[in-house]
Order: C-alpha cells, then sequence, then structure tokens
C-alpha cells in the first residue's frame, strides 16, 4: 500500500475540513429552525428530531454525491452481514461497551439520577411497574430519536465516514469523536463534567464498531441500548436507591458481557480487532494530530449561535468555495497525468 505523503495529507485535510464546516453550518441552520418551531407534548419533539436526522441524512447524501459520487450506502444505509446478524452485532458491541465504561457510568450515577424524577414527570408515570415498564419504552424512544439517530448519521455516517475516505480511518474516527464527545459539554448544559466525559469511552467504541462493520445499524443498536440503560439507572434509583441501582446494572452487565463475549469471541471480535489495528497502519501520530484538530475546530463552532440565514449563506458559501476547489485539483491531476 502507496502512502500519501505528508503534504498530501495535510492539504486533503485542509479541504475537508472547509467541507464539514459548510456541512456543520447548514445543519445549524436547519436545527434553528426546527427547535424554535412552536410545538408540545413528546410525540411532537420525538418527531422533531426524527426530522432533524432526516435532515442530517439529506445533507450528507448532497455532499457525498457532490464530492465523492457516494450515495446512502456510504452513510452507513448498508448491511454488514443482514439486518439480524447486525441488530445483533449492536448488541455485542453494548457489551463490551459496557465492561469498558463501567467505571465511567457508575461515577455518572448519581448525577444522572439527578433527573430521573423531572424525566419521569414528563410522561406521567407513578407506579413501580408504570415506571419499570413505561419508563423503559419511553428510555428506547428518547435514547433513539434525540440520541442514535440524528448522532450516528452525523458523526459516523457522515463525519467518520467522510473523513476516512477524504483524509484516512484513523483520522475519521477522531474527527467524529471529539465533537460527539465533548460536544455534550453544549448540548446538555445541565450536565456535569462526569457525565460529559463518560462519553468519551462510547464515542470509541462507536468509532471502532463503525470503521469495522460500516453498518449504521450496528452503531444505533449499540448507541440505543447504552441511552436505555443509562435510563433504567435512572428509574432503578428512583425505586430502589442509587447503591441497589448500581448493584443490579453491574450484575445485569456481568452477565450480559460475559454471554455475549463468549458467544462471539472467536469470529466478530477477531474481525474488530484486527480492523482496529489496520487504524494504525499509515501514519498514525500525523493522522490522529489531523484528526484531534479537525474535532477541535467542529468543536469551537458548536457554541456559536448563528442566526439561520446567516449560517445559510456560509454554509452554501463554503459548499460552493470546496466544490470549485476540487474540481479544480481533479483538472489539475489530469493534466499533470497527461503531460507525463
Amino acid at each position: 500500500m502507496t502512502l500519501p505523503s505528508p503534504a498530501t495529507l495535510l492539504k486533503k485535510a485542509a479541504l475537508f475540513l472547509v467541507e464539514i464546516v459548510a456541512f456543520t453550518l447548514l445543519a445549524q441552520a436547519a436545527a434553528s429552525v426546527l427547535f424554535s418551531l412552536p410545538i408540545d407534548g413528546i410525540a411532537a419533539q420525538l418527531a422533531i428530531w426524527f426530522t432533524f436526522g432526516l435532515v442530517l441524512l439529506g445533507l450528507g447524501w448532497i455532499f457525498n454525491k457532490s464530492f465523492r459520487s457516494q450515495g446512502i450506502r456510504e452513510l452507513g444505509f448498508r448491511f454488514h452481514k443482514n439486518l439480524g446478524t447486525d441488530v445483533w452485532l449492536g448488541v455485542c458491541g453494548f457489551a463490551l461497551l459496557s465492561l469498558l465504561s463501567l467505571p465511567f457510568d457508575l461515577a455518572a450515577l448519581q448525577d444522572r439520577a439527578k433527573s430521573a424524577h423531572e424525566l419521569l414527570g414528563m410522561v406521567h408515570l407513578s407506579t413501580p411497574f408504570q415506571i419499570l415498564v413505561g419508563g423503559t419504552a419511553f428510555a428506547a424512544a428518547l435514547g433513539f430519536f434525540t440520541g442514535a439517530f440524528h448522532e450516528e448519521i452525523r458523526f459516523r455516517g457522515y463525519y467518520q465516514g467522510a473523513g476516512s475516505n477524504e483524509v484516512s480511518p484513523l483520522a475519521g474516527v477522531l474527527i467524529a469523536l471529539v465533537p460527539f464527545s465533548l460536544g455534550h459539554y453544549y448540548a446538555q448544559p445541565d450536565w456535569t463534567l462526569i457525565q460529559v466525559l463518560a462519553t468519551i469511552v462510547p464515542g470509541i467504541v462507536y468509532g471502532v464498531l463503525y470503521n469495522a462493520t460500516g453498518s449504521l445499524v450496528v452503531v444505533m443498536t449499540t448507541h440505543t441500548l447504552v441511552n436505555v440503560l443509562s435510563f433504567v439507572g435512572f428509574l432503578l434509583s428512583e425505586l430502589m436507591g442509587t447503591r441497589a441501582a448500581a448493584t443490579f446494572t453491574l450484575a445485569v452487565l456481568a452477565l450480559l458481557s460475559l454471554l455475549v463475549v463468549v458467544l462471539r469471541w472467536n469470529r466478530e471480535l477477531q474481525e474488530w480487532r484486527c480492523a482496529t489495528r489496520r487504524l494504525f497502519a499509515g501514519r498514525p501520530f500525523l493522522e490522529i494530530s489531523i484528526g484531534i484538530a479537525m474535532g477541535l475546530a467542529l468543536l469551537a463552532i458548536w457554541p456559536l449561535h448563528f442566526s439561520p440565514v446567516y449560517s445559510l449563506l456560509a454554509g452554501t458559501g463554503l459548499f460552493g468555495i470546496t466544490l470549485a476547489a476540487k474540481r479544480i485539483l481533479a483538472k489539475g491531476s489530469v493534466t499533470d497525468t497527461a503531460h507525463v
């Protein structure tokens, strides 16, 4: 395998940075409009989040089609194997992630429990049965629509997928990881520092899973289950107290993780391990530096509250600049090849 020179890698990274900034500004414009709509009720709010995910999917498709002649499949809307297997692989990823992030989850449990009462009050659950059954169903809806669906389209499907294509797979993982994890500081102002830091390990695992499978079904399944488990911690804490919730959660995770790891050890975990090793086959130090720098650049845009019109105009302008620059560079490359 011939590696691109550092100068070529930096040039491609600079051009891709302009592209993803354009995408981010357009996404912010859409979010400003959608989330300013006067809506009431849980169902309407979930519909807005789902619509936002569809907007991100449309933007990702337009950018991929324009810059790389790629379609929906390259955004992760494909099966690694088939629907049932991909969902099962997501469960496997959830079990492994649960073990890796357990110390962080336990440290954040008390902080997360403070949100339980307010969240349960939104759906007016009172009896233990209602809290456990209805609360878990509510958690699944919240975990998918307000988290896994739009976040995985944006961070893994577009940021990581396109970043892997344009720069390198290792850089792509970090381009998605930095704004995904640290962006919770801005997206969830009521979260403590521990809760924000607790998203770093999941972000790494989501990136590794997506790099290994290329399927958002796998990653969305893992992400949704993580969100559900976190909320179940709320429910148990509300019913039995923090210590009982932590003990119960630890026991469930230990059994689930042991079962899944034993069942899949001989095949999938080896594939994931090999795919992860290949991430470091290029120029890891340079690629890590580029990925972190680009991720921090995206993170810096997050707290800037531009008007929807400004974000739309700026994003469209940067989109046009990047497209023109890519076409000019492509023509120059063809001309140089012809001369040779």
